[in-house]
């Protein structure tokens, strides 16, 4: 796994707000396993799967205007 994508607030478990560990889902990539990290408590040993980072939302470009002479061919057909 990459730790690029590794999840950067430190982890304490949802269950008894313990100490816990993020280690690897050993399953991801294969069949249904759709969470790359898997979040283990030291204290009560539950296992929780953490949930995916959803990505940024990329800002649209401004659309660049063609030439007059690229605008007249395609309204021709030549293009």
């Amino acid at each position: 796994m990459n730790d690029e994508t590794r999840p950067t607030a430190t982890p304490t478990c949802p269950d008894c707000h313990g100490p816990a560990r993020l280690v690897d889902n050993p399953y991801y990539g294969s069949g249904l396993s759709v969470h790359p990290w898997v979040l283990t408590c030291t204290a009560c040993s539950s296992s929780t799967f953490v949930p995916r980072q959803e990505p940024r939302e990329r800002r649209a470009c401004p659309v660049r205007r063609r030439g007059a002479w690229a605008r007249l061919a395609a309204r021709l057909g030549r293009r």
